[in-house]
Formats: structure tokens, sequence, C-alpha cells
């Protein structure tokens, strides 16, 4: 089979979809099928993989990651999606890209399917601080969206909620997004100690995500001002870079925890599973996932987790068995992370339960086989539209690419 996968967001970029598009491109591969992926053109930055092809675009939000939008300028990227004979194609992101995705495989006559990954209804305070795009207006945008998608695909249980919330009535597959659990198994102690200069006795707590008002770190870190009083041994550190840096490093310095809570900005991918090797409890606060992949990632480095009560964990962070699940509540959740800290059995315990379950519901090869099997059945019942129709679009696209060529010629002579 060949697979085109175009994506809103890929590499040097890293979050959730990046890693998922990753992973599940591995997997397919491995399988023997054929994966092209389309992304947004960045600069100073080039793919080893040669089924990457990069597209032109132009930025509208300065955001983390930022909102790109595609340009038909060079027209180079489009013909290589026209010239393969591709038979799918599956779109991630749920942004311009996406929707370039899919009038793409309605010119070309196969089918289109989109993974919706974000509650993009919690995100619109990144647009005009949400003074103009209402979350009922995204709900509608997302729902037209999925009305003219062949195959919709969520990971989790709680994003195919939202959309039938929104409205969507065409059927929904859950087909979780996994990792690369030998990326996590035999990783050395030490990295934050050594970085931070903390005390090799003390405990760390730690956090992973995007720097964004919706992953509401302001919680965990009012949470710690009342653990460290007496657990002065402790360390908080949050790894992730984004917009709302300097709002919570303010907020650590007015709180006198500068010295207590690090932030370690931008990692490398590559240094991640040290990143988590290294604490001994992982604090979650974000209501925000759809999955939260830096959940499984910590549980699959063994990381007893406690998180906020969310839907997305429902079968990773159980109660009692790999951790707790705790209401927005800073003195309960204080008293929760206080009692795996002084109790070195139980923590352990929740880490290998952890890890363990994190091992049996997130199988790579079992999931990318349940994607396969989704293809098939959405090829099996696709009816492409009229060929005049797509006659009519080729023919004005090729028009365009003609255009979009005569003034790439004129801005580089």
């Amino acid at each position: 089979m060949k697979i085109g996968i175009i994506t809103d967001s890929y590499y040097p970029q890293l979050n959730g979809v990046v890693v998922s598009v990753d992973n599940f491109t591995r997997e397919l591969r491995k399988l023997g099928h054929e994966v092209y992926i389309f992304a947004p053109l960045l600069k100073n930055y080039k793919d080893k993989d040669r089924n990457v092809f990069r597209i032109s675009n132009f930025k509208v939000i300065s955001s983390e990651p930022e909102v790109l939008v595609p340009l038909p300028m060079p027209r180079l990227s489009y013909q290589q999606i026209f010239n393969i004979n591709l038979d799918v194609i599956h779109a991630h992101g749920n942004g311009a890209f996406s929707f370039l995705g899919c009038q793409i495989a309605k010119l070309k006559g196969i089918p289109f399917i989109l993974t919706f990954h974000t509650v993009h209804t919690k995100y619109t305070h990144y647009f005009l601080n949400g003074k103009v795009i209402r979350p009922k207006m995204v709900a509608l945008g997302m729902r037209m969206f999925a009305d003219i998608c062949d195959g919709i695909i969520t990971p989790s249980e709680k994003m195919k909620n939202e959309l039938i919330a929104y409205g969507v009535k065409k059927e929904i597959k859950i087909i979780p997004s996994f990792i690369d659990f030998s990326r996590f198994q035999k990783n050395k102690k030490g990295y934050l100690h050594k970085r931070f200069s903390i005390p090799k006795t003390d405990k760390i707590l730690l956090t992973v995500g995007r720097l964004g008002k919706e992953k509401n770190f302001p919680f965990l870190i009012n949470m710690f001002k009342k653990l460290v009083s007496t657990k002065r041994d402790t360390h908080f550190v949050i790894a992730g870079h984004g917009g709302e840096l300097s709002n919570l490093k303010r907020l650590t310095s007015r709180l006198n925890l500068s010295k207590k809570i690090h932030f370690t900005q931008k990692v490398e991918a590559e240094l991640m599973q040290d990143v988590y090797a290294d604490a001994d409890i992982f604090i979650f606060a974000s209501q925000t996932e759809t999955q939260g992949l830096c959940v499984l990632e910590a549980a699959a480095s063994g990381l007893p987790i406690i998180a906020v009560k969310d839907s997305a964990f429902d079968n990773l962070v159980i109660d009692g068995k790999t951790g707790y699940n705790v209401s927005e509540n800073q003195e309960i959740f204080a008293q929760k992370v206080q009692q795996l800290l002084q109790d070195d059995v139980l923590r352990q315990r929740f880490g290998r339960q952890a890890r363990e379950m994190a091992g049996n519901n997130f199988r790579g090869e079992y999931l990318t086989r349940e994607l396969v099997d989704y293809y098939k059945k959405v090829m099996n019942v696709y009816k492409p539209g009229g060929e005049m129709l797509r006659k009519i679009n080729r023919a004005a696209l090729v028009q365009l690419f003609r255009a979009t060529n005569a003034v790439n010629k004129f801005l580089n002579s």
C-alpha cells in the first residue's frame, strides 16, 4: 500500500502529533508499506528521510508550535504529491495542511482519512486572545471538516466524545498513538541532578509539555509551594518550552521557589529519556489532552503518575495502581505527592505497574496493524466523486502550477 501522510507539524518541531506520525510511519514501513510524508518547509532543516517532502508556507500565528498555512509556491512539492500513485491520504493536525490533504485526495480520487489529535475549542486564546474566534465557531468548523472526511480517527475515547458533542455523525475509529518503548527502558540516572546541581539524595518531581496557558502549570507551581514547606529535599523540574515561560518564571520568583523549580526549556528529543530516568514522580495538571504522550512516556520510564483527573488517561493512570487521579485541588494533590515521596516501596510498585500497563495497552505493532485494517475498510467502501469534476479541478490545478512556476522564475531572476 502507498500511503501519503500530510501533517501540520513535523521535525524539528516536537509534539504529540510529530511523535505519532513518526512512530506509525516506522511501523508501517516495517510491515512493507510505502509511506510518504508531506510537511511544512522549515528553514535550516534538512530531512534524512528521502520520502519526506516539504511544502512552502507562511506563518499566521506565533504559537508553539507555529500555525502555518501552505503556499502554492514552489510547485515542485505539489507535483510530487500528484506524481506518486497513492492509495490513501492520512492527515494529522486538523489545520491548513490537513485541509490541503483533503483537497488533493478529492482531486486524485482516493480516500481521505483525518486523525483529530486536538481539542481545538480549548485553544481559542491563541487567536486574538479568543475575542474573535469562539469555541462554538471552532466546534462548527471541526464538524464541517469531519463531514467531508472518508474516515475519522481519534487517539482516545475522550476525543471521540468531543467530536460527537460537536455533532459529528460519521463513524469514528479510536486508534491510540504509541511510543518507542525501547528508548525508555535502559537509561542512566543523573542528568537532571547534574544539570541543575540538585543533591543526589534529593527527590525530583517532573512534568513535561509545551509551556502554554492551557497546560495548567501554575496549578502545579502553587501546589509545589505547599509541598516544599514540609519536603525541603524535593525539587520540581518543568521540561518544555513555549510562550508562557516568562510568566511561569515570574510566578516561581514571586513564590520564592527559584532555587527549587527548574526550567529545562527546549530539550533535544534524544535526551528526553534521560530527563524521565532521573525523576522520581511524574505530575500533570493539563485537562486539554486527548491522549497525552508525555504521560505514556513517563509510564514507560517506570514513573508513578499523579495527574488531575482526566478521561484521556483512563487506560493509563489507574488510581491506587499506577498512581493517583486527583481533583483539581492543590491541598489534595500535594498530599498524594507527599505520600509517594515518603513511601519508597509504594512509589516503586506504582512505577513498575505503570510500565507494565503502558506496554500492554500501547503496543506499536498491534496498533499499526489496526490502522492498516482501517485503511482497507475505508478503501473498500470509498466511492470517488464525478470524474468530470475531477478533470476540471485537475485542469485548474495545472494552470495554477504554471502560474506559480512563472512567479518563481520571476522572483529568482
